[in-house]
């Protein structure tokens, strides 16, 4: 099938995770002609597009644009599959906002439920060996050179990890949020059906990402710790079940994004040609549309600040 990619940034990921999957790159689109046409030729792409109308020969579009643009790309495909990059609004998504969207096989993007890493968390928490779980806390420092707001950069970076403990755990309320001076300090607090999760997000000292996510059980306490400085590629340490390391941790020359996000791509494909069913795609830990909004209502409050 031909695909065809909004965004010459992030969207230059998925010219590698849909060739590998087997498809034609048919066409890229930005806003600068001479940017898009030199992605273009540098990816060997065919069509360097500046308008949405010269990707309506594509079988697949991926949006990978800025995020106050997803809704009306996925509204002008909505007669045909779309695989679009997290966060779907961003913003407080109001009632009959996704009508009619849906109708083909729509996805957003959050791969951390496909990290290596990720499985290995799922098999200590389905051998029930934590016991049931009474707290989560998720703390993720990071800095850049651009420009976001606060709540900007929690979407972009917390959302990531946030993804996973919602689709493993079940939905979660916003009870309290607090927006920091510091350009990326935030804080919430969550609760799913007694379980607490505080969630922060600090900036730090030097450029990189640094997660630190642990989960309290009633027998046992886990722990993941990773992250990122530049010139090196992203690395999860070993999970800690108590303190005891319960696998090697996770590290690859391509990247352990990039294999999640291949790992999606293969998922979204399957679920078009019918090979995977979309319900058991969901338990997979693919993202539809409702699930995704999900994910955004339960941070109603700490949008409505952005």
């Amino acid at each position: 099938m031909k695909v065809g990619i909004i965004g010459t940034s992030w969207g230059r990921v998925h010219v590698g995770t849909f060739r590998e999957a087997g498809h034609e790159i048919a066409a890229i689109m930005g806003v600068s002609p001479e940017g898009t046409a030199r992605v273009a030729s540098e990816e060997g792409i065919p069509v360097a597009a500046t308008d949405v109308n010269q990707l309506d020969h594509c079988d697949i579009i991926v949006v990978a644009s800025p995020t106050a643009t997803h809704l009306g790309y996925l509204k002008h495909f909505s007669d045909r599959p779309v695989l679009c990059e997290k966060p779907l609004s961003g913003a407080r998504i109001e009632p009959g906002a996704l009508a009619g969207l849906g109708r083909f096989p729509t996805f957003v993007n959050y791969p951390f439920s496909f990290l290596q890493t990720a499985s290995v968390i799922n098999e200590q928490l389905a051998g029930n060996g934590l016991g049931p779980l009474s707290r989560a806390i998720l703390s993720v420092g990071s800095r850049f050179p651009m420009e976001k707001t606060p709540v900007g950069w929690f979407l972009d970076i917390v959302a990531h990890p946030l993804s996973y403990l919602i689709h493993s755990l079940g939905p979660f309320t916003l009870l309290h949020h607090h927006i920091g001076e510091g350009i990326s300090n935030v804080s919430v607090l969550l609760e799913n059906e007694g379980l607490m999760l505080d969630a922060q997000q600090y900036r730090l000292p030097e450029t990189g990402i640094q997660i630190h996510l642990t989960l309290v059980g009633e027998q046992k306490r886990l722990e993941l710790s990773g992250g990122f400085r530049p010139g090196d590629n992203w690395r999860f340490n070993p999970v800690l079940v108590d303190g005891q390391a319960v696998n090697d941790g996770e590290w690859n020359e391509r990247d352990i994004w990039y294999s999640a996000n291949c790992r999606v791509v293969e998922q979204f494909v399957d679920v078009i040609s019918g090979r995977l069913k979309h319900v058991d795609a969901l338990a997979n830990g693919l993202f539809d549309l409702p699930k995704a909004a999900q994910l955004e209502r339960s941070l109603d409050g700490l949008l409505a600040q952005e």
